[in-house]
């Protein structure tokens, strides 16, 4: 399979519709943290806003946000805000139409070719465990060589699945040495069971995972000596690390985000453990992600996909942002869609086995 990045093509905004359009309607904030009534939240989409005359494609985007209108003459250009962020005096566009008769143009067709223009039946065109995903792992194979070769930036949001597996352990590991990954995603348990395997060579305590006899000791232990060293890439230093997935990261300078949760008993230094900073530490990176693949975790699933925007602008040029949600349950992987990420590619398979397959098919 031969990759081929898809061609946006924006709207001819020279149409009289565009060129009679108003423009968008600002409203500044007079509350901190507090959005104008009618304001229009943003989508997954290419959305453009009309400022003074002038219509202006919001990149970086994320569902259910703000935008917020820079409208200097000459300078005009929109940023995209999360509500808790809005400042006294942000210039807020308001308006619930988005089919630019009020300044707003939600736009679903710039990478579309003309052969997907009419909808069409097709038996089984759903993702579930009857889909035959061959063609999706041929291609996502295709898009990380893609993004390697040309300095794109692929995150990985994994769930504890992955540290658990000697296998996908490794596989993780040898990719990111071989860099397919500039950024992790995760919780603390995550982390820690890969630090735990690294340091004892044990998972929940025991060389062989045997559900029935977990002990959690080794893991509250790895934890303790990481707090003890202050930190993370400290213990890596220690030499006390022999292997796995957050030594590579600290050694190859990968960076990683690790969120806790309110059931985390006790948590590796460097976790976020206050939601709003975990959110903004986490969107640091899908801001400028060129594709995303997310790993057999519902809520950090659901979480980055619907901060991460279907499109986004990488030196000058609009191209789509790649998005994969993988998971063993059918219900996980619609859930994204579920909730308004509506370009993800769903893969229902068992997630080790999945990372398993990517390893070995790029290192």
């Amino acid at each position: 399979m031969t990759f081929e990045m898809p061609k946006y093509t924006a709207p001819d905004f020279t149409k009289d519709f565009f060129v009679n359009a108003p423009n968008a309607t600002l409203v500044e904030v007079t509350k901190e943290g507090v959005s104008p009534a009618n304001y229009h939240a943003l989508s997954v989409f290419p959305e453009y806003f009309k400022i003074n005359n002038k219509w202006v494609l919001a990149t970086e985007s994320r569902m259910d946000t703000v935008c917020v209108a820079i409208d200097e003459l000459g300078k005009e250009r929109v940023e995209i805000v999360e509500f808790r962020n809005l400042k006294v005096g942000d210039k807020v566009v308001v308006g619930r139409k988005e089919d630019g008769s009020e300044g707003i143009y939600v736009y679903t067709q710039g990478f579309l070719e003309d052969s997907q223009e009419a909808d069409t039946f097709a038996f089984r065109s759903g993702r579930s465990r009857e889909t035959a995903f061959s063609i999706d792992y041929d291609k996502l194979y295709e898009i990380l060589k893609n993004e390697k070769e040309n300095n794109g930036y692929v995150t990985w949001v994994l769930g504890t699945a992955v540290s658990l597996d000697k296998g996908s352990r490794e596989a993780i590991e040898k990719l990111i040495r071989e860099g397919y990954v500039d950024s992790i995603l995760c919780g603390t348990s995550f982390a820690a069971f890969d630090l735990e395997c690294g340091v004892f060579g044990t998972t929940w305590g025991q060389e062989t995972f045997i559900k029935e006899q977990n002990t959690l000791g080794n893991y509250y232990e790895t934890i303790n000596m990481a707090r003890e060293a202050g930190s993370i890439e400290e213990l890596v230093k220690s030499g006390k690390i022999k292997d796995g997935i957050m030594k590579a990261c600290v050694e190859c300078n990968v960076p990683f985000v690790l969120s806790g949760t309110i059931r985390d008993r006790f948590t590796l230094p460097g976790t976020y453990n206050d939601v709003y900073e975990a959110q903004d530490a986490m969107r640091v990176h899908t801001r400028k992600t060129s594709t995303i693949i997310m790993v057999s975790t519902i809520l950090f699933t659901i979480a980055t996909g619907n901060m991460t925007p279907s499109y986004n602008e990488f030196d000058g040029i609009i191209r789509p942002v790649y998005m994969y949600t993988v998971d063993i349950q059918e219900f996980a992987v619609n859930k994204l869609s579920d909730r308004g990420t509506l370009t993800a590619t769903s893969v229902v398979t068992n997630t080790q086995d999945f990372v398993k397959n990517i390893g070995r098919a790029l290192t």
